[in-house]
């Protein structure tokens, strides 16, 4: 009896083992703190240029049919390609700090299972607004980014599962009150980022 649990003890210590072997624990809590920020900060200047906030009502489609439409557009590229970047630093400086390939197996996995679902549904918003239907982008672009954190959280930190849920709930409560949809979208990829990010910054990478 007492060989059989030792037997089963072992399998699950190796078990253990590879589960953290093939987890991509260089993701960067700081760097979700700084898309956060980065994202209110967005909003902020979209209102400075188009006196549009977003806890008004239909704020997303008034502010993309203003005067300063091509404007709004390299805002939100320029966001995304930032944060981005912003990450993908953050998480190599952290690998190099642990001694770790920047590019390995549990990287490339993480990302292709979340950039998988996020370009997806970046192209659908856009084919969304060019079909006159602004107001779905928000929720579109929380629920697929929550879909995609969700595919790579089995790849990486478990907290990324809590976050993918919280941003595909997001995404369905602004697919149910359209009207507030950038308040919602604000919500999830300004404070949730920023909220999260401090927790997996705390937790996992302050010395």
């Amino acid at each position: 009896m007492k060989n059989h649990e030792e037997q089963l003890a072992a399998i699950q210590e190796m078990r253990n083992m590879m589960d953290q072997a093939t987890r991509f624990k260089s993701i960067s809590g700081l760097s979700g703190m700084i898309a956060g920020i980065l994202s209110l900060l967005s909003l902020y200047f979209v209102y400075l240029r188009t006196g549009i906030s977003p806890f008004e009502a239909e704020a997303l489609d008034r502010i993309w049919h203003s005067s300063n439409q091509i404007q709004i557009s390299y805002i939100f590229i320029g966001l995304l390609a930032v944060c981005m970047g912003i990450g993908f630093y953050m998480a190599r400086r952290n690998a190099r700090q642990s001694g770790k390939n920047t590019w390995d197996g549990s990287a490339k996995r993480f990302a292709f299972n979340l950039l998988i679902p996020v370009f997806v549904g970046g192209i659908f918003s856009m084919l969304l607004i060019q079909l006159g239907l602004v107001a779905l982008a928000a929720p579109v672009t929380l629920l697929f980014y929550g879909l995609g954190l969700l595919s790579a959280s089995k790849f990486t930190l478990n907290a990324v599962y809590t976050v993918g849920l919280i941003f595909t709930g997001l995404g369905l409560l602004a697919a149910g009150f359209l009207s507030y949809g950038l308040l919602i979208w604000a919500l999830g990829f300004g404070l949730v980022h920023i909220l999260y990010g401090f927790i997996i910054y705390v937790k996992y990478e302050r010395v």
